[in-house]
C-alpha cells in the first residue's frame, strides 16, 4: 500500500501556506507596531547617558528648595558649601557628603545648605555654575548639582557644553526645560545678574580665606566654624554638633 503525497498546486497545501503567511503578517505587524513605538517614544535619560536622575529624586524629594537653599529656612544650623561642581577630584567628597546631610539633619528641620558655586580654576565660574543658577530659578539647584556631580565621566566623553547641561536639566523630573533654557541663556549674557552673582560667591570665599578645596561655614546659635580641605563627613556632624 503507497500514501500519495498531495499535489504542489492542490488543496491539501493550502493550509500550510496559510500558517505562512499568517505568521508573516503578524511578524509585519509587530514590526511596524515597533517602529511606531519608536518614533514616538520619549527620549529616557538611559539613552542620553544621564545617571542618577532616581537617586537625585530619592535623596532631594520633600525636602524644601528655595533658590539655591536646601532645607526650611527656620532650621537652626546653616551650612553654605564652597564647592566646584566640575571638579571630578573632589566628586567622591560631594556624593559622599551632600546625600548624607540632606538624609539625615536636612531633611529633619535641623540644618539648612546653602550653594555657593565656588570655581577651583582660575576663572571665577564655571560654564556649569550656570547651568545651576537656571535650575536654581525652579528649586532644583541641589539636584541639578548633584547630577553635574554624578556625570562627570559623562561630561568627559561627550563635552561640558550647552547641550550636555540641558540633558541634565531633562532628566531632572518637573523641571520646565524651555524656562531652564531660556534662564540658561539668559545667565550667559555680558554682565548678567547671575555673573555677578558667581563673581560675589567667589569673592567671598576670598574674604574668608578658604584654600583651593570644598570648604564649609557652619554657623548656629553657637557661633560659627570654617571647615577647610574638604572635610569628611564625621568633621561635619561634629561641627554642626558645636554650633548648634
Amino acid at each position: 500500500m503507497t500514501t500519495e503525497l498531495p499535489e504542489s498546486g492542490g488543496a491539501a497545501g493550502r493550509p500550510g501556506r496559510f500558517r505562512v503567511l499568517g505568521i508573516l503578517l503578524i511578524g509585519i505587524t509587530a514590526l511596524v507596531i515597533a517602529i511606531i513605538g519608536m518614533s514616538t517614544r520619549e527620549p529616557s535619560n538611559e539613552f542620553r547617558g544621564v545617571e542618577g536622575a532616581n537617586d537625585a529624586q530619592r535623596i532631594f524629594g520633600g525636602v524644601f528648595q528655595l533658590g539655591e537653599r536646601l532645607g526650611a529656612g527656620n532650621s537652626p544650623v546653616q551650612v553654605q558649601i564652597f564647592t566646584d561642581v566640575q571638579a571630578a577630584g573632589f566628586s567622591d567628597w560631594f556624593l559622599d557628603v551632600v546625600p548624607a546631610l540632606t538624609e539625615g539633619p536636612v531633611r529633619a528641620g535641623d540644618v539648612q545648605l546653602l550653594l555657593r558655586n565656588r570655581s577651583l580654576t582660575r576663572n571665577p565660574t564655571e560654564l556649569s555654575f550656570f547651568g545651576i543658577e537656571a535650575a536654581a530659578e525652579q528649586d532644583y539647584a541641589w539636584n541639578y548639582a548633584y547630577l553635574v556631580v554624578r556625570n562627570l565621566d559623562l561630561a568627559r566623553e561627550v563635552g561640558l557644553d550647552a547641550e550636555y547641561l540641558e540633558d541634565i536639566a531633562e532628566s531632572i523630573d518637573g523641571i520646565d526645560l524651555a524656562v531652564w533654557k531660556q534662564d540658561y541663556e539668559r545667565s550667559l549674557e555680558p554682565d548678567s545678574e547671575v555673573t555677578k552673582r558667581l563673581e560675589e560667591q567667589d569673592q567671598l570665599a576670598i574674604d574668608l580665606e578658604l584654600r583651593a578645596q570644598p570648604a564649609l561655614v557652619v554657623t548656629g546659635p553657637g557661633g560659627t566654624e570654617i571647615l577647610q580641605d574638604a572635610p569628611d563627613l564625621a568633621a561635619i556632624r561634629a561641627a554642626i554638633a558645636d554650633v548648634g
